[in-house]
């Protein structure tokens, strides 16, 4: 992969100026040459050889210089072999109108036939070099092409390359934001732009290790919209959705800069708190299920806010893994569903100790009559 790349660059920053400027001159030398046959004819025998001369070599020159270019591009060699043979016949031909413009130094009636010899060379000349443009052309099509490919082979090679070649400036640009974007897309939830569960769980682990250094606390919140499939029955699934953005909206409002909101499926969120105690977790559940209930939608008309149901459970010392505490979340969640919904309910591990010593005092984050049955 590294060799075709290494090829490709070379092919793609190959520069033609040169060979097409020296085609260029060449051609033009064409009609001064048939030129300078019929200003012969009006000059002295010794002028009009030395004229005439002077152009062949000049056609000779060109010629040679063309080759020579060829010869620096090793990627047109290939592509114009098939010339090789005209190259090497209208050299001859030049050679020999040369020797015949000699004897027409003392053979006046041989200028009329040089003069079409020249026209014939003058024809096989301007054949060869439109096909050598042609051919040009045609490799310039190809590096456009050799861009395109090249775009693909730096995603490969983008870790093991210390620098780009100039040409592939852009491409490197356009990927990186590229990456950007598939990055963001594969961390986040596209309707509510929240962390979506890949992230939570990657983030839980090195939350759930830090904690084992620090032999701290960490907490994980389920949140659930109650009788959420009623609204998308009885107002349509875009009304859903925003109800879903608007909530995600206050969520993140309400939550901690240290916490990590995330919805993990339909209507259902996750809030995992570092360093926090059952007992602060329980405070921050009821703030938040109070906050959802009393908060309107903006530009959704609903008989009645929505509520949520919440889940909360504790690890210390990062003592269990992230689908341990999920379970135990999990299962809170549904108790609180049980009980009547909008409430907020916790369920430890065996070894946690329970927020309160005495249970009634966790009867103020309860409300006293469930809003669903």
């Amino acid at each position: 992969m590294g060799s075709y790349v290494y090829s490709a660059c070379q092919k793609a920053s190959a520069d033609y100026t040169t060979l097409i400027s020296d085609i260029v001159l060449a051609q033009q030398a064409t009609p001064q040459l048939r030129t300078a046959l019929e200003e012969g004819r009006r000059l002295p025998s010794s002028e009009q050889i030395e004229y005439i001369d002077y152009f062949i070599s000049l056609s000779k020159q060109h010629l040679n210089n063309i080759k020579s270019s060829i010869e620096r591009h090793r990627y047109l060699i290939s592509d114009v072999e098939y010339l090789n043979n005209h190259f090497s016949e209208l050299n001859s031909r030049l050679s020999d109108l040369n020797l015949k413009a000699q004897k027409a130094q003392q053979r006046p009636e041989l200028v009329d036939p040089l003069q079409r010899v020249a026209m014939d060379i003058g024809g096989a000349q301007s054949w060869l070099y439109n096909q050598l443009l042609e051919e040009v052309r045609a490799i310039s099509v190809q590096q456009r092409f050799v861009m395109q490919r090249l775009s693909i082979a730096v995603s490969v090679l983008l870790a093991l390359m210390v620098s780009a070649a100039i040409t592939l400036c852009l491409a490197v640009i356009y990927l990186h934001r590229q990456r950007n974007v598939m990055q963001q897309l594969m961390l986040t939830d596209e309707l509510t732009g929240l962390y979506n569960r890949r992230h939570l769980v990657n983030v839980a682990s090195a939350a759930l290790t830090q904690a084992q250094r620090d032999n701290g606390s960490l907490s994980l919140m389920l949140l659930d919209i109650d009788h959420f499939k009623q609204v998308n029955d009885t107002y349509g699934h875009p009304t859903g959705d925003e109800v879903l953005r608007q909530i995600s909206k206050l969520l993140r409002k309400l939550s901690r800069p240290s916490d990590t909101l995330a919805r993990i499926g339909g209507e259902e969120f996750c809030l995992l708190m570092p360093n926090t105690t059952t007992h602060d977790a329980l405070q921050v559940a009821d703030r938040l299920r109070r906050e959802i209930e009393v908060n309107t939608l903006s530009g959704i008309d609903l008989l009645a806010n929505p509520t949520i149901s919440i889940g909360v459970t504790t690890c210390h010392g990062g003592s269990l893994t992230f689908e341990q505490l999920y379970s135990y979340a999990d299962k809170a969640l549904y108790q609180a569903k049980a009980l009547g919904r909008n409430r907020a309910e916790s369920q430890l591990p065996p070894t946690e100790p329970t927020p309160y010593k005495n249970p009634q005092a966790y009867a103020h984050l309860l409300i006293s009559e469930p809003i669903d049955s």
